[in-house]
């Protein structure tokens, strides 16, 4: 295997002694051609450290199942790189390019300070070196507001998708109930750690008539049609209360799509003088929130205000997602800077169940050009798929 053009490196050194983590949750695959895309659920009780010999991942691919490894990959081979240069227990992403044709059984688990973790659940993994039909779209679910219905699904093990079609019916398809609706939906966007396919997608439908339908969701490629996800019920209009926890059975929460939102929420911040301020006054949209006090960086205090502070406008972006759409929104704590405290331009959305401070199960929506820009006040959207997160409830409003 040749591992995003990085060196492999098998059984890196560590250091100082770590407690046992968690094993990773859903272990998933997709594949196209010799290329194979690996996600999993974060461990529980890995460390947060910077250091990459400290807490990381550890691939192992077998020829049977339950056999020693033939290959391992440790995701501190990646070392210090631009695209690497985050709390590496983070990392659960793996990809790997020109495998070549045979059937391997994968699982991962968890390092923390020489302690390895038990085991994920073990994937077989088909690789034929051709086109492969994905498999059913796992995890749909979706989220009512009014008459707009926010949808998002994961992949099933199997060939990468390359587009969706989510289905509409007036009762279940158990009972041979007509599609109404054939809605097609592209691919979401792509990862940013391995440049591979986001393993999922999304779909938003505005203006829905009032009604209850059962629906479904396909996966395609050139190879062919995948089998239906599971059937969820939507009833429009309906507010609902927001979720707190996880409806995901993998336990990994489809990513929605909620740019517009974003952005319209953003601009009601604008409007409301949150983007705008003076340094050190008492209506600074940089200001610290209590129980987060000022971390400066000598060579440029402002930046590091903007990039580790909790700022008004944040927190406004924050209490209203959470009222509009979804509890789960929460504040991401910036792991690229040890001293970070509350990251003042990103926005995290957890999958856990309440999960704690710290917690790595978080996907981004990054507001960049948002914060304490001082005379260029503009708000921005970028979605970033399950990498890099970490989960904070911290602090009132």
């Amino acid at each position: 295997m040749v591992v995003v053009g990085i060196a492999v490196l098998a059984g890196a050194a560590v250091i100082a002694q770590g407690t046992t983590p968690g094993a990773p949750g859903s272990l998933t695959f997709q594949v196209s051609g010799g290329n194979v895309f690996l996600n999993w659920v974060s461990s529980t009780g890995m460390a947060p450290t910077f250091n990459p010999a400290s807490s990381f991942y550890r691939l192992e691919a077998a020829a049977a199942p339950g056999a020693p490894p033939f290959y391992t990959w440790d995701s501190s081979s990646l070392g210090d790189t631009p695209a690497s240069r985050k709390m590496f227990y983070m990392l659960t992403d793996f990809a790997a390019f020109g495998v070549g044709p045979g059937e391997y059984y994968v699982r991962v688990r968890g390092v923390n300070g020489g302690v390895e973790g038990p085991v994920s659940n073990e994937i077989r993994v088909q690789v034929t070196g051709g086109c492969q039909a994905p498999g059913a779209p796992t995890d749909f679910t979706a989220i009512t507001r009014g008459d707009t219905v926010y949808m998002g699904w994961n992949d099933g093990n199997g060939g990468v998708p390359t587009t969706y079609v989510v289905l509409a019916r007036y009762a279940p398809a158990s009972t041979g109930a007509g599609v109404i609706a054939s809605l097609p939906t592209e691919k979401g966007p792509e990862r940013t750690m391995f440049n591979a396919p986001i393993p999922g997608g999304y779909h938003n439908v505005l203006g829905v008539p009032t009604g209850s339908y059962y629906v479904q969701v396909v996966a395609t490629n050139a190879c062919g049609i995948s089998a239906a996800s599971n059937e969820i019920v939507v009833n429009a209009p309906n507010n609902a209360p927001t979720i707190r926890t996880a409806n995901a059975a993998s336990g990994r929460l489809p990513y929605f799509n909620i740019r517009d939102l974003v952005l319209r929420i953003g601009g009601e911040a604008r409007d409301r003088g949150y983007l705008s301020g003076t340094p050190g006054a008492s209506n600074d949209s940089c200001q610290a929130r209590p129980g987060f006090p000022f971390t400066t960086d000598p060579s440029n205090p402002i930046l590091e205000l903007q990039k580790t502070q909790r700022n008004r406008y944040i927190d406004y972006m924050v209490q209203q997602l959470r009222d509009r759409f979804d509890q789960r929104i929460g504040f991401n704590a910036k792991p690229t800077r040890e001293n970070a405290i509350i990251a003042g331009d990103e926005i995290a959305f957890q999958w856990g169940s309440d999960a704690p401070q710290g917690s790595p199960s978080a996907y981004f929506i990054d507001t960049l050009g948002g914060h304490c820009t001082f005379g260029r006040e503009s708000v921005d959207h970028r979605p970033f798929f399950l990498e890099y997160g970490r989960w904070t409830s911290a602090g009132a409003f």
